[in-house]
């Protein structure tokens, strides 16, 4: 128990400085990689995280990580690292000062601009200058980097670049794009703030690890793990008897990639980080699953929308669908939020919406409440499969007819404008309708079975 405490250890203990002269000496490990190393043996003595790549260039190192049951969370802001250890690293804020509530997702030592392309996003680049000792030069170095979408750049300044280096130009740059630049003097050493911040961003994940885990235990059911489940989320501020409401959300794409999910959730974890949102979030079965902790439903809607609109923005060509369940005052009560939000985000790709609120689905929660799906297909197919069937041998167009015969409430005039036809055409359809398939559509009894049966269709996505 506890194999955080050994990592602890092992990476404090005279041992662990012998592993480092040994990887220089003997094996040429560039320097690099010691500020990277507590991390990596963390992944390697930890339970839950999966080592997915480790990709190695010049001077630079990026290491991204995988979550277990795909919930991959998002980090720490950069002002919650930087408040915390600007004293003790004696780090000063010397411009782009209102992007500091950026969400920081990893370190990346940096002296190099040319490999930019491992960069994924939202990370802080910290650099000594080696390679920008004129103010050209560091100034592209920034620009590329502010171009990456990295969330902040610490300067280790004292020898190979100094303060007065740092020109109003580079300072008006970082202000424009509201990068946050940073000055840390050389008399503080790259590993020493590298592996501090390794460990709070990977105790931070950790946290949010457990979170989730707690709440899908609940989800799913798990009750042999509620006790723990509760107390975690006690220990985070989630009572056990409080308002709690799920929604779900996905795109229009078949399969999600790994990066595409890390740049969705940035974005996701972004906003709710700048509006102050009580929102606990993560990727569950395909799904971006969103906890929302004692929130008015209406104001769940509006962010919901809102954040629609920012992630649409972003990924032109992507079309994002949401599902909200029902508020729920107990957390053994979530699951049934959570599958009131699935039955929602069904009903939003079967209905062309781009959010749906179960509360709002009408008579669809009556058939999500059933659970034999067999049963109401057969219920379908018992008054309108016939009608389909001949609708497809003859190339006819009976069944919506019929349907939009039923919701205009017999109106052969509403029916004919809404199909674009005659109404000569429509009565002639309806006659045919009746006699054919000796249907009583006077008979509110028979009428209320077909829209049953339409409501299934429906519901089901059939077409």
């Amino acid at each position: 128990a506890n194999k955080k405490s050994t990592t602890r250890m092992l990476c404090s203990t005279p041992l662990f400085y012998l592993l480092i002269v040994f990887l220089h000496i003997f094996l040429k490990f560039p320097i690099f990689f010691y500020h990277n190393l507590p991390l990596i043996l963390c992944v390697r003595c930890t339970n839950g995280i999966k080592h997915d790549k480790l990709a190695l260039h010049g001077k630079n190192i990026l290491t991204k990580f995988l979550f277990s049951k795909e919930t991959l969370i998002m980090p720490l802001t950069l002002n919650e690292l930087y408040t915390q250890t600007k004293h003790q690293y004696h780090l000063s804020m010397i411009a782009g000062e209102t992007g500091i509530d950026h969400i920081m997702n990893w370190v990346y030592v940096s002296e190099d601009s040319s490999t930019h392309d491992f960069l994924k996003g939202g990370e802080l680049i910290i650099t000594t200058g080696i390679n920008c000792q004129d103010e050209a030069s560091l100034y592209d170095f920034i620009e590329t980097m502010i171009k990456s979408h990295t969330c902040g750049m610490i300067l280790n300044t004292g020898k190979y670049i100094l303060s007065e280096d740092i020109t109003d130009s580079i300072k008006a740059l970082c202000d424009k794009h509201n990068y946050p630049l940073i000055e840390m003097p050389w008399k503080v050493h790259i590993y020493d703030i590298t592996r501090d911040y390794y460990n709070k961003i990977f105790m931070d994940t950790q946290k949010d690890t457990s979170i989730t885990d707690a709440f899908l235990s609940f989800i799913e059911e798990d009750s042999l793990h509620h006790y723990d489940a509760l107390r975690i989320l006690e220990d985070n501020h989630f009572e056990k008897e409080d308002c709690y409401e799920i929604a779900l959300m996905k795109c229009n794409k078949k399969a999600i990639s790994d990066d595409l999910k890390l740049r969705l959730l940035f974005l996701m974890e972004s906003y709710i980080k700048l509006n102050d949102l009580d929102i606990h979030i993560a990727f569950y079965k395909n799904h971006f699953l969103f906890v929302f902790h004692d929130m008015e439903e209406e104001l769940i809607y509006n962010e919901i929308s809102s954040l629609i609109s920012t992630l649409e923005s972003s990924f032109k060509k992507m079309q994002i669908y949401a599902g909200i369940g029902s508020s729920v005052h107990t957390l053994r009560e979530i699951r049934v939020s959570y599958q009131r939000s699935l039955a929602a985000l069904v009903y939003t790709a079967n209905n062309g919406q781009e959010i749906a609120r179960f509360e709002e689905m009408g008579f669809f929660r009556i058939l999500h409440s059933v659970n034999d799906k067999n049963l109401l297909m057969a219920y379908h197919d018992e008054y309108l499969k016939n009608i389909e069937e001949y609708d497809e041998i003859h190339d006819t167009n009976y069944l919506e007819t019929l349907h939009q015969y039923l919701l205009c409430n017999g109106s052969i005039q509403h029916v004919a404008s809404n199909m674009f036809c005659h109404r000569n055409t429509i009565t002639y359809r309806m006659r045919v309708i009746e006699d054919h398939w000796d249907l009583k559509l006077d008979d509110t009894v028979e009428r209320f079975h077909l829209m049953v049966a339409f409501f299934i269709r429906d519901y089901l996505g059939r077409k």
